[in-house]
């Protein structure tokens, strides 16, 4: 079977694929708690697993890099284990990435990324690089490229991190990170959803304002939703929707152009000559 992971290839390898393939997936995840019954690195490892599958169905027209395992958490430091990064730190190692990638010829870049909590500061941070280098950039979520199948699977009034439908889709892809003697009931939640979503509620109104805060001040256990009414065919459904989901992406990013960002360099240069001359 053809290999189309970087970091399982020599260069002789790389460079012959490159004959073909254009574009990159780079997994991106987290390394935080996930309840009692999810294990820290679920968010890199769904994103390892779902990047590993989509490459291997694209037919050569992509390639993978090494997965992230660290991303934005601040929100989960309260608990044990959780790894965090700044936001600053996040965005200079995906441009070293993207950078090293564009230098072999990639230009057409696809974030598998499995924590919500990067979304904090991707789409900003791709529109600044796509101005300033023209190559084109997607994020793909698992719980948006399948919203479909996330909407059916799942059963929590307040569900979205550890929950039933990230359980099922972790046994599916990754099942050594699920601890079924530690699946129990959903943790009641301690504070009001409206709270959860909006930060600070204006009472009685359905409005409100948006303030980071921690998963503690709203479960004792670190988890929203109930992991033990997972469905394995939900999560194998969820997964097939999002591989071939992904796969279609590819094939239309490989088609689509970049945007030639030379003639505007050479113009800055000029202005910018010009503006030293007295």
């Amino acid at each position: 079977m053809p290999e189309y992971r970087l970091h399982h290839m020599t260069w002789p390898q790389v460079r012959d694929a490159l004959e073909y393939a254009r574009v990159a997936i780079v997994p991106i995840g987290a390394t935080e708690q996930h309840g009692p019954a999810l294990k820290a690195g679920i968010d890199y490892r769904i994103a390892e697993a779902l990047a590993e599958q989509t490459v291997a169905a694209a037919d050569g027209l992509a390639l993978m890099a090494p997965p992230i395992p660290v991303g934005f958490s601040p929100h989960h430091m309260d608990f044990p284990g959780t790894l965090t990064a700044r936001i600053t730190t996040l965005c200079a190692i995906l441009e070293d990435y993207l950078a090293s990638l564009n230098r072999h010829g990639l230009r057409r870049f696809v974030l598998m990324n499995g924590h919500g909590g990067n979304l904090a500061f991707l789409p900003g941070w791709m529109a600044e690089y796509r101005e300033r280098t023209g190559d084109t950039v997607a994020v793909v979520h698992w719980s948006m490229m399948g919203r479909d199948v996330v909407v059916d699977a799942a059963n929590s009034e307040v569900y979205g991190h550890a929950c039933e439908v990230e359980t099922g889709l972790a046994k599916h892809l990754v099942p050594d990170v699920v601890l079924e003697e530690e699946l129990g009931g959903p943790a009641p939640l301690l504070a009001s959803e409206s709270a959860l979503y909006r930060g600070h509620a204006i009472p009685e109104r359905n409005v409100g304002a948006f303030t980071p805060r921690s998963l503690a001040e709203f479960s004792s256990n670190g988890a929203l939703g109930d992991p033990a009414t997972y469905d394995s065919d939900k999560g194998r459904e969820l997964f097939e929707k999002v591989r071939d989901r992904s796969v279609e992406l590819i094939r239309h990013m490989a088609e689509a152009p970049t945007a030639d960002r030379t003639a505007r360099k050479k113009a800055e240069q000029i202005s910018a000559a010009w503006g030293t001359r007295t």
